[in-house]
C-alpha cells in the first residue's frame, strides 16, 4: 500500500507499508533490524501529517516480527530486540500508537511447515516449495537458540 501523495517530504523513508485498514498500518519485520527504525519514523510521519493511507488517517502502527526462539540469519530483528527499542524511542521520539506483536511457538512440539528453497541466499524467488512437519527444538540454556528440525 503506498502513500497517496508520492511528491512528500516522506518519499526519502520508501511510500510502501505491508498493510493497512481503517487508520492502522502493521509493518511486518522479518528482516534486517535497522528497517525497525526506518519504518517507525515513517509510521510517525504518516501520523503526524494526517495521511490518509487507508481511507483515513494513520492512528495506529502495528509491528509484527519472530521472536528469539526462531532461528534466523544475522542482524534479523526480534521481537525482544523491537521491544527494547521502541520502548526507549518512545519515550522520546514517538507519538504514534504502537503495539508490537511477537510470534512464538510452543517448544519440543511438531507443527506443519513448508520448506522453501530460493534460488539464493537473499533471493525471494522460490525454486521449491514442500509441505512438511517441524519441531522447535529447546537449547541446552535458555540463552541458547532454538534449532528447527525437519521431519
Amino acid at each position: 500500500m503506498a502513500s497517496q501523495n508520492p511528491d512528500s517530504a516522506d518519499r526519502f523513508l520508501g511510500t510502501d507499508v505491508d498493510f493497512g485498514s481503517a487508520g492502522a498500518i502493521a509493518e511486518v519485520q522479518f528482516s534486517h533490524y535497522s528497517f525497525l527504525l526506518n519504518n517507525t519514523v515513517r509510521s510517525q510521519l504518516f501520523f503526524n501529517t494526517n495521511t490518509p493511507l487507508t481511507g483515513q488517517p494513520v492512528r495506529v502502527v502495528i509491528i509484527v516480527t519472530k521472536s528469539q526462539m526462531f532461528p534466523a540469519a544475522n542482524s534479523s530483528l526480534y521481537y525482544e530486540q523491537a521491544v527494547n527499542q521502541l520502548t526507549v524511542l518512545s519515550a522520546y521520539l514517538f507519538n504514534v500508537p504502537i503495539r508490537i506483536v511477537g510470534l512464538f511457538k510452543e517448544r519440543n512440539t511438531t507443527i506443519p511447515a513448508k520448506l522453501t528453497v530460493y534460488s539464493s541466499q537473499t533471493s525471494r524467488t522460490i525454486v521449491t516449495q514442500q509441505e512438511c512437519e517441524c519441531q522447535i527444538i529447546s537449547g541446552r540454556s535458555p540463552r541458547n537458540r532454538r534449532s528447527i528440525r525437519i521431519i
